[in-house]
């Protein structure tokens, strides 16, 4: 007898808890708010004066397809991309390689699966010297981890 007043209530609580999952909407997604940190490398310290940008861009992959018979006007190798965040910092002192940064950025499961391209910039006297020349991606399975942004000399 001790037992079945147990076994009821973990009845009448399973079946609470299946009828309130069962109004779930679990289809949807749902855009969050998301940070992307890490340091952005150049292989020597940063000079005095630099701009330092790093951008979380969200590119286009191929063009959506237009209605049939619409007429398509299209530049070859023009692409759209989506600024999704980005992290801006002028040195008002020389810093050491590994300039930590922080990008907030909205995104859904789909765009991280799709993936975020981060591209990075260095200018220093007016011109650019070092920027992103191969591609960092960050996906929803490397997300939680620090990237490491290597920039490359933008040459002279």
């Amino acid at each position: 007898m001790f037992h079945r007043p147990s076994a009821l209530a973990v009845l009448a609580f399973t079946g609470l808890f299946f009828t309130g999952c069962a109004s779930l909407d679990l289809d949807r997604e749902v855009e969050m708010s998301r940070t992307i940190s890490g340091t952005l490398n150049i292989g020597q310290s940063f000079p005095a004066g630099s701009e330092v940008m790093v951008r979380a861009v969200e590119m286009s992959g191929a063009p959506a397809l237009a209605a049939q018979g619409a007429p398509v006007e299209r530049l070859p190798g023009v692409s759209t991309e989506t600024i999704l965040g980005d992290f801006v910092l002028k040195l008002d002192a020389p810093a050491v390689d590994g300039l930590p940064f922080q990008i907030s950025i909205p995104a859904d499961e789909a765009r991280l699966r799709r993936g975020i391209l981060l591209e990075g910039r260095v200018l220093f006297g007016g011109s650019l010297r070092f920027r992103t020349v191969n591609a960092h991606v960050v996906t929803g399975a490397s997300l939680a981890y620090p990237q490491r942004v290597v920039l490359q000399s933008a040459g002279r």
